[in-house]
């Protein structure tokens, strides 16, 4: 007989450290790629892992996630038994009709759901991370192990181990050791340097789950978060189990190439995991058709590149050209040179203007000669013409957010300035001195 799983995902978080891109919208409402929000990632891996019962927990600033949700995730039209993503608002289920105090309290307050439901197992995801995964393999680890519980798991560089739950495991890779963000990570055995962080993801069997959950909202002394509470407190059992995400494989995907998992929950972080799509053979392929990601696809015009002016009327050169980018529909770089970038939907660039090594999102309408590297533009912002992003640190900083980057080869500093969404509202005036027949040029 199938094991039967319902997943719930953890979208609840208020994603601080990623502001200003979560000032209006929760963390996994966040776009990526061009043309994905931070969520579609988990969600298209279990629907493509045969997973298709899921409940998102919201929170925070959850109408554009629900919306995005409702509108881009209708897996079934009819009432279906077993086959459904809902969001699911907080309920302040407690008897003091509180929001969520942690992890482990959101899937309490929601227990009723998984009474309903009836599965064998339960996947408790995050709705915040990149990546691809089979969730299919993780359920027959667990099942294979006796697990009461599994913990997916990733060696990450121990300078980073103090962001996650540290795991210590035997060579069957059952967990003897779990620390929650600890100030000194235990290395792995064979490498000083990594350690094994737990990502946060989780299969429990659905009735000892349940039983847990009871125990700690009990406890008035816990946290009631997984990684502090429920997580260590299994260790003792013997049948708490790690789940080596590099075992994972996905269809379409070489035997060589490692899994690829990114956390997003920082500007930085943001910024450099939409930039890795740029590569000529990205780590995270998003071209792989044996494992696509699913998005809510709105009814667009293809991208466009016009002007083809070595030298025009005013002796300037006025080609539309992207270089090394991503550049999604309805975008028009019209005689302007993006490079090293990613444009999402219906971006316009006009002409003379250079964008280089910036994200520029749903919308935003970039003035004639304007100048902008290393930036995050967020939606529906207008540019004034020969405004210049990202050559000017103390300028950047009085305008807008700034965010530190690692310097380039040659010692020079770098930083990232990010707009945040609806900043600029006023109308681009074309110059006087350069007629236009376009309406977006």
């Amino acid at each position: 007989m199938r094991t039967s799983v319902l997943a719930m995902i953890l979208a609840g978080g208020e994603g601080t450290r990623l502001a200003p891109l979560t000032d209006q919208r929760a963390k996994p409402a966040v776009p990526f790629g061009g043309k994905y929000r931070i969520i579609d990632f988990v969600l298209s891996n279990f629907v493509n892992s045969g997973i298709d019962s899921i409940f998102v927990l919201t929170q925070f600033k959850s109408q554009s996630l629900m919306e995005h949700i409702i509108n881009g995730w209708n897996i079934a039209s009819t009432q279906v038994r077993g086959r459904f993503i809902i969001p699911v608002p907080a309920q302040m289920q407690t008897e003091d009709r509180t929001w969520y105090s942690g992890t482990a309290d959101a899937i309490y307050q929601n227990a009723h759901l998984i009474e309903d439901f009836k599965p064998d197992l339960l996947a408790v995801f995050g709705g915040d991370h990149i990546y691809r995964m089979d969730v299919s393999q993780m359920v027959d680890f667990h099942v294979e192990n006796g697990a009461i519980a599994t913990v997916a798991a990733i060696p990450v560089p121990i300078s980073e181990g103090h962001q996650f739950g540290i795991i210590e495991v035997d060579e069957n890779w059952r967990i003897v050791g779990f620390q929650e963000k600890p100030k000194d990570p235990t290395p792995l055995p064979n490498d000083p340097n990594m350690c094994l962080a737990s990502m946060g993801n989780y299969i429990f069997n659905a009735d000892d789950i349940q039983r847990l959950l009871k125990d700690d909202h009990s406890d008035e002394t816990s946290s009631h978060d997984f990684g502090k509470n429920i997580i260590p407190s299994l260790v003792s059992t013997g049948r708490l189990f790690a789940y080596n995400f590099y075992s994972n494989r996905i269809p379409g995907q070489s035997p060589s190439e490692k899994p690829y998992w990114r956390d997003v929950g920082t500007l930085k972080a943001y910024f450099e995991a939409n930039m890795d799509l740029r590569a000529t053979r990205p780590q995270l392929d998003l071209y792989n058709e044996k494992w696509p990601i699913y998005n809510y696809h709105f009814s667009q015009p293809p991208a466009k590149f016009v002007h083809n002016e070595e030298v025009d009327r005013h002796g300037l050169p006025r080609i539309g050209k992207a270089i090394n980018s991503i550049v999604c529909d309805g975008c028009i770089v019209s005689g302007s040179t993006v490079t090293n970038s990613v444009l999402f939907n219906q971006v316009s660039v006009h002409s003379y203007a250079t964008v280089h090594n910036s994200i520029l999102l749903n919308d935003v309408d970039v003035g004639e000669n304007c100048r902008i590297r290393n930036a995050i533009i967020d939606k529906h912002n207008l540019i004034p013409r020969g405004t210049t992003i990202g050559y000017d640190r103390d300028e950047d900083a009085k305008r807008y957010y700034v965010v530190d980057l690692d310097p380039d080869q040659d010692g020079n500093p770098q930083w990232l300035t990010v707009i945040p969404k609806d900043r600029h509202y006023q109308k681009l005036e074309l110059p006087k001195s350069i007629e236009t027949h376009e309406p977006h040029v």
